[in-house]
C-alpha cells in the first residue's frame, strides 16, 4: 500500500511538472523587453498569470510604478493585462513562449485628455532574466 501511494504521489508530481513545462512560463521567473519594461510573474497557478508590470518604454507615462499583471497561459499562448490607472489606460499583450523568449503583440486602450477614446498598437519581445 505505502509502494502504490509513493508510486501516485511521484506520478502526480510529473504530471504537474510536464503541465507547468507545457504552459511554459514558470513562477516565479523576470521577464524584460527591448523597451526596459519589467514583467515579474509571481504565479501561473492553474494556468492563470499574476504578476506585476513596470512600464520604462520612452515615450509613455506611468513609467517606473509596478502595476499589477494578469492573464492566463495554456500550452497554446498566452495573454496578460495592465491597468495602468494613473494614466487611464490598460494594455493587452497576447504571445508565445519560445525557449528564453516572449515574443508579444500589444495593444494599448487610452482616453486622451479631452475625454476621446483611443488606441495603439505595436510589438514587444521579452526576455527571461531569471
Amino acid at each position: 500500500m505505502k509502494r502504490l501511494l509513493g508510486f501516485l504521489l511521484l506520478a502526480h508530481s510529473f504530471f504537474l511538472s510536464a503541465e507547468a513545462m507545457a504552459q511554459g512560463l514558470p513562477a516565479p521567473s523576470y521577464w524584460k523587453n527591448e523597451r526596459g519594461s519589467e514583467l515579474l510573474v509571481w504565479s501561473t497557478n492553474s494556468g492563470a498569470i499574476q504578476g506585476t508590470f513596470t512600464n520604462h518604454a520612452q515615450g509613455f507615462a506611468c513609467q517606473g510604478i509596478p502595476y499589477p499583471a494578469s492573464g492566463a497561459v495554456s500550452p497554446t499562448g498566452l495573454y496578460f493585462v495592465v491597468t495602468f490607472a494613473q494614466c487611464n489606460s490598460f494594455t493587452r499583450w497576447v504571445g508565445k513562449i519560445n525557449g528564453s523568449h516572449m515574443p508579444t503583440s500589444w495593444t494599448l486602450f487610452y482616453v486622451d485628455k479631452n475625454g476621446k477614446p483611443g488606441k495603439l498598437k505595436g510589438a514587444d519581445t521579452f526576455t527571461r532574466v531569471w
